[in-house]
């Protein structure tokens, strides 16, 4: 698959030479200076680049009436460039009011020796809340302190000057609170402390300055984190707003409410003079064709949503009110394709299990058609997919123009946005009287219906995964919730530890060469991303669900050394969801064999025992194949030295099908393990 997806996106950037033009902006490249307004004073910025450092980061925002009381506000002409000059232009981030829930912390601090100084490192998050952690990362509404780990931007190694330090917080951050950042007792190669920074000692002295920036950091150095620092000046500290859910979420749930309304609006031209309540409006479908092959029945067709896009183009924005919220656009429509597999003839334990299902990365409906579903088939599940608009292979097009000029990347978040919608509307065929279960083709020739009624469940893999849990809380649709090799956080966990980015940087590293650059417009990127992936929706899945949602349950399953989707992208998901997990989670020998090196200190760190015994709101397995461990850092696990990728396996594991069939009918996640960790050699 990423050999098939590596040709399309070159075949895609030679076409896209002769179909498009760079959005031009105005403006040279400026060389950052703490003097130029629109940096940070705090923080003298290498020359040409970094003057948004260190991010995320309030300097970088404005006093506003919004829910957290500040709105974004990015320099269109001091933020990065690619090689042709064009800045990234923040117009769609600067309607934000704080930074994204996942952001990855950055900050230049030369000389920096992460082993001396005691800084936590991804395989010990434990450490980073130690009392003498060198970097804290404090909440200042409920004035605890955060989880992370840190490391050194491994994508810079070749050029040290240039490596940024890279704070991951171990879950998504809370909505709308504010955090402050220090560091501490730092320390070089030669174990030599490094010594304040000139403007951190500046802002700690700040009485009576007429520097309102540097007023601001002495409350936060004095004020906010008085009970940490004491008397002691640090090397560094500053503080950021997360974004609060009204500006996340509004454009996703005001979609799905408008499209619902559509929908009882064009009901019955629809269904004709059929009547019917509103739980049982269905949209306009057709059936193009149903084939039966070795008992199943594979039925394609397409079915109506409404638009909200511009256009149904692959480059087109959102459709805009007058405040602007995504409207849709008049009477206009996007047809919409699906495939369903389904058993042909009535199981003995009844009509099948139905799921809306969501397919890899760049890829189509079609996967569910493939291996991906055939072990549900025969576990008498019916998946129902279509194509994830924004994500799909008709996308790359528009994929591969974003990663040569980042500035018209939200209008791949639009697309997503279309998606969500989509994924909503095929829910609701499903679970409709009106919709699939009124079609020959979904019954036998005893017209016995083939499928359970209003009992939707969702099930995504991979990229299902990533956006899976998007889509599942704006649902009314579903409740149970299936995450197979999941994730969030695009841009700070997904990205570089997969080796499906090798055929995107391709791209995006020639057009913004310089690594600093490149982490800062990844950051850019992921506060848009937030509106179609996890990130932006984990806070309120499994708790705290939005207004006309319910808390839906949620089972994740990881696979030990996963080389498309890191484990501590899964993991950050299932510490921001509440999830608990299988115990003992992992075990560093497999099979008997000699234990693996770099293995996590405490697998899956911060998570509780989960009870199999009953239902729970959320729970993981972590799967082991034999997988060596992947680098501890953000690289990919490419070389032989990291065996065959398990992303993929699953599929013929009898225990794992066992375990999804039995969390979908009862809510709860079996324990087929014993008292051991989840160990399979069947793929």
């Amino acid at each position: 698959m990423r050999r098939i997806r590596t040709f399309a996106m070159v075949g895609a950037m030679a076409s896209l030479s002769l179909i498009s033009t760079p959005l031009a902006l105005s403006g040279a490249s400026v060389a950052a200076d703490p003097a130029v307004k629109g940096c940070d004073v705090l923080v003298t910025a290498p020359a040409g680049h970094a003057c948004m450092l260190p991010w995320p980061n309030d300097a970088f925002t404005v006093a506003a009436k919004t829910p957290t009381g500040r709105r974004i506000n990015i320099s269109a002409t001091l933020d990065p460039a690619n090689k042709s000059g064009v800045h990234v232009n923040p117009k769609a981030q600067n309607l934000n009011d704080g930074f994204s829930a996942g952001s990855v912390i950055l900050v230049k601090v030369p000389g920096l020796d992460l082993s001396r100084s005691g800084i936590a490192p991804s395989t010990d998050i434990g450490a980073s809340l130690a009392s003498d952690s060198p970097i804290v990362l404090f909440d200042t509404v409920s004035h605890t302190r955060v989880a992370y780990f840190a490391e050194l931007d491994a994508q810079a190694a070749a050029t040290p000057d240039e490596q940024l330090l890279l704070i991951h917080p171990a879950a998504a951050l809370t909505e709308a609170h504010r955090y402050a950042v220090v560091l501490r007792n730092l320390k070089d190669a030669e174990g030599a402390v490094l010594q304040p920074l000139s403007s951190t000692t500046a802002a700690w002295n700040a009485t009576g300055s007429s520097s309102a920036r540097l007023r601001h950091i002495q409350s936060v150095l004095r004020t906010d984190l008085k009970p940490i620092l004491g008397s002691a000046i640090p090397y560094l500290a500053w503080d950021f707003t997360v974004i609060s859910a009204q500006s996340s979420s509004t454009p996703a749930l005001t979609m799905r409410n408008l499209a619902y309304k559509w929908l009882g609006t064009h009901h019955l031209a629809y269904q004709g003079t059929m009547k019917t309540s509103a739980a049982n409006f269905a949209p306009a479908f057709t059936v193009t064709s149903s084939v039966e092959n070795g008992g199943t029945r594979d039925i394609h067709g397409t079915f109506q949503v409404p638009l909200f896009l511009k256009d149904t183009s692959v480059f087109s924005a959102m459709t805009l009110d007058g405040k602007g919220l995504p409207a849709v656009n008049g009477s206009k429509t996007w047809t919409a394709n699906f495939i369903c597999v389904l058993p042909s003839t009535l199981n003995a334990a009844g009509p099948a299990m139905p799921t809306v299902y969501g397919h890899g990365l760049l890829g189509s409906a079609g996967e569910v058609e493939g291996g991906s579903f055939r072990a549900g088939v025969a576990a008498n599940m019916m998946g129902c997919a279509t194509d994830w608009v924004g994500m799909s292979q008709n996308d790359i097009l528009n994929v591969a123009r974003n990663l040569a000029n980042m500035s018209t990347f939200s209008t791949q978040t639009d697309h997503m946005l279309q998606g969500l919608v989509n994924m909503q509307f095929l829910g609701r065929l499903i679970n409709s009287p009106a919709g699939f279960a009124s079609d020959t083709h979904f019954k036998d020739a005893s017209n016995h219906q083939l499928f359970k009624s209003n009992d939707c469940h969702f099930m995504g893999y991979s990229q299902g995964g990533i956006m899976g849990g998007a889509a599942s809380a704006i649902s009314t649709e579903w409740s149970r919730v299936i995450l197979g090799v999941p994730g969030m956080n695009y841009g700070g966990l997904l990205l570089n530890r997969s080796v499906d980015w090798n055929a995107f940087s391709s791209v995006f590293n020639p057009a913004y060469p310089n690594p600093v650059d490149q982490q800062l417009v990844l950051q850019f990127a992921q506060m848009l991303w937030d509106r179609g992936e996890n990130e932006g929706y984990v806070a309120h899945l499994t708790s705290h669900p939005y207004a006309g949602m319910k808390a839906k349950q949620v089972f994740l399953i990881e696979n030990y050394g996963d080389h498309q989707v890191s484990n501590q992208a899964g993991d950050m998901l299932a510490r921001s969801i509440g999830a608990k997990n299988h115990q003992p989670a992992y075990d560093p020998s497999f099979q008997g064999g000699a234990p693996r090196a770099d293995v996590p200190v405490t697998a899956q760190w911060g998570l509780s025992k989960l009870d199999q015994t009953k239902p729970a709101p959320a729970g993981v397995v972590l799967w082991d194949y034999g997988t060596p461990t992947p680098p501890t850092v953000n690289h990919a696990p490419d070389g032989a030295q990291y065996g065959q990728d398990p992303h993929g396996f699953g599929r013929g594991n009898t225990y794992l099908m066992t375990q999804i069939t039995t969390f979908m009918a009862t809510g709860i996640i079996p324990n087929l393990c014993g008292n051991a960790a989840c160990q399979s050699t069947t793929p």
